[in-house]
């Protein structure tokens, strides 16, 4: 195994807030998308099985590689330690002459579905619409789900999962569904009850042509964004991103239980970088009273007609989801993603005399550190009283 070059993947988080609440996550993960955007994937694999991630410690981060499907390039989702995120995160990306296995697993805090591979009917409620295809574009299979109109309500209309609710609110939730083909009208609901209501985010994709009302209108929304988009940001083969954020800022009890009230983050886009279409979409301070303590299930709902003909519903065909806890990147504007050469800065060595001072801690908390590669403003400054003794300061 041939070390080729080292890079360096930069993470900075937009409009970045500290959050107000405790999560239990010990890892937060990143979908990274556009990792053949950058002037160095002339080295990478198309499968981009050739890289690695570390941090700038050297600690190896374990990744799920996921494969290039028509037009969509290849990804990775990486796990990234807590403690090694803050607003302007840095990795290094190695590449290398061997090609590597995927080091994370699913099942455990990552849940996923792969129509190549598993059985749909223990991923999602039953009902008629669905069916498992073949699919010529990579010899797999894909997951249809169309729309079946059921005013009873005795079964689903739509695709609603049964293996992705228990993830702890506070830890956020990130939703990556890859579509073999989406369009015209549909909905996502990353926190959906079956036959109830809950709070979780929302999003919609509407063309008004393929409704009752027949109307040349095209729109994308999301809950949260004081905007949205006039025209239909996923038509065909695409990925679709949406984000949940719930940061606890008050909580109480009354007689219905306890409760915690949240700064609501939301956010849909075609990726997880700035780079992406998207819609974002903030609720700080929201008043709401959520008892709820857990996440509930996912839903994506094809609604009206697949075409102008009116004489068959939409449909949705899925080729895998992902759904993954994202404490920090989750709660925070979205990202700015890029890949550039390795940073060769040194951190900062503070002595009085010969004796060297390499850290420096506020409680259990680390500030500085002479070996932090990253150069971050992690808020140590030093006092007038302090720099004003007899210091030696070497650069």
């Amino acid at each position: 195994m041939t070390l080729i070059k080292e890079l360096q993947i930069n993470i900075t988080m937009s409009n970045y807030t500290e959050r107000s609440s405790s999560y239990s996550a010990n890892y937060d993960y990143l979908y990274l998308d556009n990792l053949m955007d950058s002037s160095s994937a002339d080295l990478f694999r198309s499968d981009l099985k050739n890289l690695k991630i570390k941090t700038f410690d050297g600690t190896e981060c374990k990744i799920l590689y996921l494969p290039n499907y028509g037009s969509q390039p290849a990804a990775i989702v990486v796990r990234i330690p807590i403690g090694k995120i803050s607003e302007t995160t840095k990795l290094i990306l190695e590449v290398h002459d061997t090609t590597f296995s995927s080091t994370l697993s699913t099942g455990g805090e990552v849940l996923m579905f792969d129509a190549n591979s598993d059985t749909y009917s223990d991923f999602f409620m039953e009902y008629s619409g669905l069916s498992i295809n073949n699919d010529s574009t990579d010899d797999g299979k894909f997951l249809r789900a169309r729309f079946v109109p059921n005013i009873e309500g005795t079964t689903p209309t739509s695709l609603f999962s049964k293996f992705a609710s228990g993830q702890p609110l506070t830890n956020n939730r990130v939703t990556v569904a890859r579509f073999k083909r989406v369009g015209g009208n549909f909905s996502v609901n990353d926190n959906a009850t079956y036959h109830e209501t809950t709070v979780g985010t929302y999003s919609w994709q509407w063309d008004y042509n393929l409704t009752a009302y027949q109307e040349d209108l095209k729109i994308t929304s999301l809950i949260w964004a004081r905007e949205e988009k006039s025209y239909c940001m996923f038509e065909g083969s695409k990925t679709l991103v949406q984000v949940s954020s719930f940061d606890a800022y008050s909580s109480g009890t009354d007689d219905e239980g306890d409760w915690k009230q949240y700064h609501i983050h939301g956010r849909l886009g075609t990726g997880t970088s700035k780079s992406s279409d998207y819609l974002e979409g903030y609720s700080r301070n929201n008043t709401t009273k959520i008892y709820q303590k857990n996440y509930s299930e996912v839903e994506i709902s094809p609604e009206w007609y697949e075409t102008t003909d009116f004489e068959s519903y939409n449909y949705i065909d899925l080729k895998w989801i992902l759904i993954f806890p994202s404490p920090l990147f989750a709660a925070n504007g979205i990202p700015e993603i890029t890949v550039t050469e390795k940073d060769s800065k040194q951190g900062i060595r503070l002595f009085k005399g010969e004796h060297e001072y390499p850290k420096a801690y506020k409680g259990s908390k680390l500030l500085w550190d002479a070996n932090d590669e990253t150069m971050d403003n992690t808020g140590l400054y030093l006092p007038d009283k302090i720099i004003n003794k007899d210091w030696d300061w070497v650069f």
